[in-house]
């Protein structure tokens, strides 16, 4: 008999990969700061692996379209919960996005999540000012790759 499993490397965004607001609150009293309270945690990352003996993986990401001027966007990759096995990683904490690839789960082996929402990875999103003198008015549509590949 002959047993052939090919390496895999299979990733999702659940529930879906549709878009997300994130919104900054303007004063409404002159002399008091902007306000930024948008966070958004309904995303889910979901994947299933199969690697080489001694070989591992990992999910980074980054952002296509840019930041708004003055704003950072973090995410948080939480930790694993759900009804897979395997070796499943670990989080390795939360990143502030750019146009840089960010490592955000790291040490996949032969694993899978399971399906769905309250399977994997939830993903913390959070928006934050980082710096009022680069604040300027614009509506920007911003897209968060997500890449899974050997270590």
């Amino acid at each position: 008999m002959n047993l052939n499993l090919p390496s895999l490397a299979i990733m999702d965004i659940e529930p879906n990969s549709n878009a997300f607001n994130l919104a900054v609150n303007n004063p409404t009293e002159a002399g008091q700061p902007v306000e930024v309270s948008s966070t958004n945690s309904s995303k889910w990352i979901n994947f299933s692996s199969a690697v080489l003996p001694g070989a591992s993986r990992r999910v980074t990401a980054q952002l296509s379209g840019g930041v708004v001027s003055g704003l950072d966007l973090t995410l948080t990759a939480s930790s694993y919960s759900g009804s897979g096995a395997g070796a499943l990683g670990f989080s390795t904490g939360t990143v502030i996005l750019s146009g840089a690839s960010q490592k955000i789960i790291d040490n996949i082996g032969g694993a899978y999540t399971g399906n769905g929402v309250n399977n994997g990875y939830k993903l913390n999103y959070a928006l934050s000012i980082s710096n009022y003198n680069n604040l300027r008015s614009e509506n920007k549509t911003v897209t968060v790759l997500f890449t899974m590949m050997d270590n």
